[in-house]
């Protein structure tokens, strides 16, 4: 495997039978039926993904109510009626984010830059030193794919992905990301993506939600005690430069927005600059942020689960998982 900053770190995975198998009928017809999508005027594919989100919204309690808690927490001030239109504005944009897959992966480089609107302080990195890697920092939105796209547009850069449990959308996730981003490292390979940075790439990466409490330090997020990512605050104080990174959507099209973040001078310093600008980030438009991921699963010694009515759910899960090994 080639690790020149210049060249895919990744390959493109080997199409296996295994991937054939029945159980993945269902994917590669949902997944055939969004790449046709890319055909349809983008208004058509609002509206189909309007439909869907809404259903996705009849058919996932259990998602719903994170969401709901999620909010409840961060937004104290929002009244119940608040919340339950917000929480259904984020289904919809959940929706309508699926079908916007159809335009990352697989539309033309043209199409998106029909789609950009503007790009802000981009000359941050015409600034930096051109020898050392930068790590840029991106949300989970629910456009994230779109968002990845956008920014390849304007920036060679790799980044780091979670492999999914579905390998067929693992296997096209891959293959399509790698034609427009310089290549993908898995969420496990942490010391090859340090290795990639400080070879002198741009490296794109989600510090936003709770990867657990190894690892990570308790910053504010909203105010509430959130498990964050050490990871960025690592990395600057080995001097290599942090760039938040946000992409706005609205009925014009979208807008890129980059920020430089202060270099480190104490501990949580750079994490809570960082939690700052997810925040400024998150109000722009809270609907399209991630709500339905647990964000404060990972509470401080002495703290009570906030979603301690899914613990059982999230035991037996857990077990169904093991026996299948």
């Amino acid at each position: 495997m080639n690790t020149d900053k210049t060249t895919p770190y990744n390959q493109d995975p080997k199409f296996k039978f295994s991937l054939l198998h029945p159980k993945y009928v269902p994917t590669w017809i949902g997944m055939g039926f969004i790449y046709l999508c890319k055909f349809l005027p983008y208004k058509v594919l609002i509206y189909l993904g309007t439909l869907f989100g809404y259903l996705l919204y009849g058919v996932s309690p259990h998602r719903k109510q994170i969401a709901e808690a999620n909010i409840k927490l961060c937004f104290p001030d929002k009244s119940q009626i608040e919340i339950h239109d917000l929480v259904k504005d984020h289904f919809k944009n959940i929706g309508i984010g699926i079908f916007e897959i159809a335009i990352a992966w697989w539309s033309s480089d043209k199409t998106i830059e029909n789609l950009k609107r503007s790009s802000k302080n981009l000359d941050i990195f015409k600034e930096l030193d051109k020898e050392k890697g930068v790590l840029i920092l991106i949300k989970h939105s629910t456009h994230v794919e779109l968002d990845i796209r956008l920014m390849a547009k304007e920036i060679e850069l790799g980044g780091m992905y979670k492999p999914q449990s579905n390998e067929v959308m693992n296997y096209l996730m891959i293959r399509a990301r790698n034609k427009y981003v310089v290549g993908a490292i898995h969420n496990h390979q942490a010391k090859q993506a340090i290795q990639w940075i400080n070879n002198g790439q741009k490296f794109l990466y989600a510090a936003d939600q709770d990867y657990g409490e190894k690892n990570s330090q308790f910053i504010p997020f909203f105010g509430i005690d959130a498990a964050t990512v050490t990871f960025p605050e690592k990395l600057s104080r080995s001097g290599v430069k942090i760039v938040m990174a946000n992409v706005s959507k609205n009925l014009e099209g979208f807008d890129l927005e980059f920020h430089e973040i202060a270099d480190y001078k104490e501990e949580g310093s750079v994490l809570k600059e960082v939690n700052q600008f997810y925040e400024k980030y998150i109000l722009k438009s809270p609907e399209n942020f991630l709500w339905t991921h647990r964000r404060f699963k990972s509470r401080p010694q002495g703290q009570e689960s906030i979603y301690s009515e899914w613990k059982s759910r999230d035991k037996r899960r857990k077990k169904k998982r093991l026996a299948r090994k």
